[in-house]
């Protein structure tokens, strides 16, 4: 392993030995830097609670933890939000358990129970029977 001494890895200017003293220099991704010069390669905020990660577009520029967290993990298809925990997958997409919702009623539908899909569309087992079954296949469901 290889640690660059002379430049800090986000100004680029040679640390003087006050810096070192001071406390002010941490080892970082194989480089040194000034510990206020730790920026997230992503959303370019100063990281200040030491929980940074190499990034996954340059290996030598660190991530902060939220932009690691969107970077690195798979999105909820109810909302958006990288899912970090635990999600489950129906008919191939992945949810959060809070987001696994009736399109109609909006109540989260329990796991392991009955559950149907139509037009990308997730719907409880009473709403689908009470609205959906019947429906034509080429008529759009009801309004949610």
């Amino acid at each position: 392993m290889v640690v660059e001494l002379m430049n800090c890895g986000g100004c680029k200017e040679r640390f003087f030995r006050e810096d070192v003293v001071r406390g002010e220099v941490i080892s970082l991704l194989n480089r040194m830097w000034h510990k206020e010069h730790i920026q997230c390669v992503f959303c370019k905020l100063t990281i200040t609670d030491e929980r940074y990660f190499r990034s996954n577009v340059d290996p030598m520029k660190p991530a902060c933890y939220a932009c690691h967290i969107q970077t690195t993990h798979p999105a909820c298809v109810g909302c958006s939000l990288p899912i970090i925990e635990r999600g489950l997958v129906a008919f191939d997409r992945l949810f959060h358990i809070d987001c696994f919702r009736c399109a109609i009623c909006h109540k989260t539908i329990p796991q392991r129970r009955g559950f149907y899909e139509r037009d990308l569309m997730l719907y409880d087992e009473s709403c689908y029977m009470m609205y959906i079954k019947d429906l034509p296949p080429d008529e759009d469901a009801p309004p949610t």
